[in-house]
């Protein structure tokens, strides 16, 4: 029997401790429910452990029309959905579709976030721990208490919680009313949209005269001497080489006569 103190473990621990899929798996059920260690992710999995036996020792002697498999069966599955881990009307083999976060989902934790009574999945765990969360005016500080579907909708904040003031900063900004919406939180990174400016109509933008390349290409050029080039215009301006020599010698005359 064992002494009362220290009761027997409430689930089972896996055969193989090191498997690398197991571990993360667990990790990222740990994460979205914000679970405390792996031993709560434990104790999901031996209780769908034991709703699987039994349904599948059901299902093996329900062929012979003994009236106890049908009594136990249905009693299975009204639990089952009492519990609303099964919609009403399910079968056995629905017991044995099931998976670990339809049993996580039902834990206090998860619902006092999804009714919006929390910011994060984190906060539900605190709220519960510190004595925040009531149901039915009763305080309960379990986060893995399992919430049957009539106690799902007295979950609220215990009567001498402040969260109850609709001002506390503490309190997220959602209404309670909307089950199963999670609660609409703005991230930092997100900016405001600003309205946009009406536009003004634009001047039209006469055009600038600008030469292309053809056009410099098209005007021909002489190469003077020197090897520069020098269009017509300019030839034509500039002295021929007789002008040049009769205003040489004019220059070295009058430069004499000033000597």
């Amino acid at each position: 029997m064992g002494k009362p103190k220290f009761p027997r473990k409430k689930y089972e621990t896996p055969l193989h401790p090191w498997k690398e899929d197991r571990i993360k798996s667990e990790r990222e059920l740990i994460k979205k429910y914000g679970l405390k260690n792996n031993k709560e992710v434990w104790k999901a999995k031996t209780y769908l452990k034991k709703y699987r036996g039994q349904a599948r020792e059901l299902l093996a002697k329900i062929g012979g029309g003994d009236p106890q498999v049908k009594k136990e069966s249905n009693q299975l599955l009204s639990h089952l959905s009492r519990m609303a881990i099964l919609s009403e009307g399910a079968s056995l083999d629905d017991v044995l579709a099931l998976e670990t976060e339809s049993i996580l989902s039902r834990r206090l934790q998860t619902l006092v976030y999804q009714r919006g009574l929390a910011t994060t999945i984190d906060h539900a765990r605190q709220l519960i721990s510190h004595g925040h969360i009531a149901m039915g005016g009763r305080k309960v500080t379990i986060p893995g208490y399992m919430v049957t579907k009539e106690e799902e909708n007295q979950i609220g904040y215990t009567l001498g919680s402040p969260l109850n003031i609709l001002s506390h900063p503490a309190k997220p900004k959602t209404d309670i009313s909307d089950y199963g919406k999670k609660p609409i939180i703005k991230k930092k990174d997100e900016k405001e949209e600003k309205p946009k400016e009406k536009e003004q109509p634009s001047t039209p933008i006469e055009p600038i005269e600008t030469t292309t390349e053809k056009e410099v290409e098209e005007k021909p050029t002489k190469k003077t001497e020197e090897g520069e080039d020098v269009s017509k215009e300019e030839l034509e301006k500039a002295p021929s080489s007789d002008e040049k020599k009769e205003m040489e010698s004019d220059e070295s005359k009058k430069n004499r006569e000033r000597r």
